[in-house]
């Protein structure tokens, strides 16, 4: 499905499961580990008394490499090997447009016990500003992969969601769920422009068109090999039917969208439903560009 995959790394156990997850999902890929290390702005003095920077620097450069060859050799591969210096997102980012991958996969830290609990900022920081899709790991609840679902805006030019979901469960023969939330005012818009006697009727015509116009973002040829199931919802706030869904769904994987920003040279925004999916799934998270 991938020619080429770049997993961030950072020596967690989390992020040492991601790189198995990886490889057993995806086998034929070519997988580069990366490890950024945070630069170091030692005062002049310590660096007379205690040594050189640039041999600090170049120790845990070294430590690194020798770590990332060591889960590679645990997971069975023979992965490309990048430490660069830096912050993890930029450095991670720029290896990505390098090295033109694919996919990054990152590990999230932490599952979430308390409706409060979020990913942290660099796992957040990685999705803004990758232009490719970014899959965030999390620890999976089972061994094979059993419900993908893609929450779909189903604006113009968010086509590329649910194909990449399609995908997917094609490739894992999974059952795929497609979600789309219309708006809470729906049905009081309805009635200030039809009659009350055809309010209800309206409605359900829309959700209707909305269920097939999610259908129709599925390339057809994908339709009929995997089993697909839509489900449209009314109301706000989005990101709570997001989330309800997949659990009550058992989602092993949920597919998101992020938007390009017009005249940013290619970058991408991260909206708010996408950033708090991020952080609030329990299940892992593919973003998409579109």
């Amino acid at each position: 499905m991938y020619k080429s995959i770049l997993i961030g790394i950072d020596f967690s156990d989390t992020s040492v499961e991601t790189v198995r997850w990886a490889v057993s999902r995806f086998p034929e890929a070519d997988i580069t580990l990366f490890h950024a290390i945070e630069r170091l702005s030692v005062p002049g003095y310590l660096s007379r008394e205690l040594g050189s920077k640039l041999g600090m620097v170049r120790e845990r450069e070294l430590d690194a490499r020798a770590n990332l060859e060591a889960i590679a050799e645990q997971c069975g591969i023979d992965a490309r090997i990048d430490v660069r210096a830096g912050w993890t997102p930029e450095a991670l980012v720029a290896v990505a447009e390098e090295l033109k991958s694919e996919l990054v996969v990152v590990g999230a830290h932490q599952k979430r016990v308390w409706p409060s609990d979020e990913v942290g900022n660099t796992c957040v920081a990685i999705v803004r500003k990758a232009s490719v899709p970014v899959l965030v790991w999390r620890p999976i609840r089972q061994e094979s992969d059993k419900t993908i679902l893609a929450a779909l805006d189903l604006r113009d030019g968010s086509a590329p969601i649910a194909a990449t979901a399609a995908r997917y469960a094609a490739y894992f023969g999974t059952r795929l769920v497609l979600m789309h939330a219309m708006p809470g005012t729906l049905q009081a818009y309805v009635r200030a422009v039809s009659s009350p006697t055809k309010t209800d009727d309206t409605v359900k015509v829309l959700e209707q068109r909305a269920r097939d116009e999610a259908l129709n973002r599925v390339p057809p040829g994908l339709r009929e090999g995997i089993e697909i199931q839509t489900s449209i919802v009314r109301g706000r706030p989005i990101v709570h039917h997001i989330l309800t869904i997949a659990e009550t769904e058992a989602a092993d994987l949920i597919v998101i969208g992020k938007y390009h920003a017009p005249g940013l040279k290619g970058r991408v925004i991260l909206g708010g439903i996408t950033r708090q999916i991020i952080q609030g799934a329990n299940c892992s998270v593919l973003t998409v560009p579109v």
